[in-house]
């Protein structure tokens, strides 16, 4: 299938090893992974996509599993599935820090080796469909996998919250012209790019991966059976104002579905400002408590959708656009015959 990694023997010490039975699968086409695997023993099936159509491939000892993904933040290209029982070495961004600073002559080789397999499996003889679910071809979801793509979120949120909106924010480095919090720390950040421009982004964090904040009790989190093993909380949902209205919002949204799923979350809570309530509550996301004041967005509520419920529709963005945004409108019509109606029940004169 392609050149085989010269320095799987080198990693062995260094990276923990995984282990996959016949028929277990590796990668899901379209979903994002933070690691990579380096195949060690058995061999797995690549069903992908080419120029003579769909081809399934196989892969032994030596081939790596998700390296595109793992240096570009793209999600998987291809389904892997293991045909033998397979052992592999994981790579993740940990590893990658450690040879950088410990063994930066390895780091080298490594990264230099698994650019030149990306670049050959990326070559004309492979098609890949960048957004993975049929969106516009320009346009990417990646998940960030350096601090380089993480500030490019980051530039995102100050451009929209402190020059577009004029909002302050306690995170805000106006020398740097970037917002950046705690929760960037343990954060899973996606970045919608379009022609090399980053046009939105929004971050999860998954709560048994590490503190949340004023947040875990402001969405109400600990009344719920599920938190913290199976709960995540989305912030910085940010999209540049001439996507706004478009699939880029729902792109992110099915970007971080599908993340969580296969995390198996079961609940995800996010705040919401007043006038996007029709849109969150057409996506399946229901209000769980009272209103606060959010320091950066002001008033807002905090909503929560089952992802187990919601999670198959979601993730497939394109063809539930039209649905959410027919729905959003229905919610939009039905607060405002409400606000209506309260108003014709106060107004001066009426029988109480």
């Amino acid at each position: 299938m392609t050149q085989a990694f010269s320095d799987r023997t080198s990693l062995r010490s260094i990276c923990h090893t995984v282990q996959f039975a016949p028929g277990d699968v590796l990668r899901q086409k379209g979903h994002h992974y933070k690691d990579m695997y380096l195949l060690i023993e058995g061999s797995v099936a690549v069903d992908r996509q080419t120029n003579r159509g769909q081809e399934l491939v196989v892969a032994d000892a030596g081939s790596p599993i998700g390296e595109i993904g793992f240096l570009r933040g793209t999600s998987a290209s291809a389904t892997v599935a293991a045909k033998t029982a397979t052992r592999a070495l994981v790579l993740d961004a940990s590893t990658r820090a450690y040879l950088v600073e410990q063994q930066p002559r390895l780091a080298e080789r490594v990264l230099r080796q698994l650019a030149l397999i990306a670049e050959e499996r990326t070559s004309a003889n492979l098609r890949f469909d960048p957004s993975a679910f049929g969106a516009a071809a320009s346009r990417e979801v990646l998940l960030c996998q350096n601090n380089e793509m993480l500030q490019t979120a980051q530039r995102l949120r100050y451009a929209v919250y402190c020059e577009e909106l004029k909002r302050r924010s306690p995170y805000a480095d106006h020398a740097k012209k970037i917002i950046a919090d705690d929760l960037d720390r343990t954060g899973h950040t996606f970045v919608a790019v379009e022609s090399g421009e980053t046009v939105g982004t929004v971050r999860a964090n998954i709560s048994s991966e590490g503190p949340l904040g004023v947040l875990e009790g402001l969405y109400g989190m600990r009344a719920s059976k599920n938190h913290p093993q199976a709960t995540a909380i989305c912030t910085k949902f940010i999209v540049k104002k001439s996507k706004r209205g478009g699939l880029t919002a729902l792109a992110l949204i099915s970007a971080v579905v599908r993340y969580g799923l296969r995390h198996c979350i079961q609940e995800a809570y996010i705040d919401c400002v007043p006038a996007l309530l029709p849109y969150y509550r057409a996506m399946g996301f229901t209000v769980v408590g009272d209103a606060f004041l959010h320091q950066e967005n002001g008033l807002s509520y905090p909503m929560m959708l089952n992802v187990f419920e919601h999670g198959q529709r979601l993730s497939k963005e394109r063809s539930d656009c039209l649905g959410v945004m027919v729905r959003a409108q229905c919610f939009k019509l039905m607060d405002g015959m409400r606000r209506t109606g309260e108003m014709l029940r106060h107004a001066p004169g009426r029988e109480q």
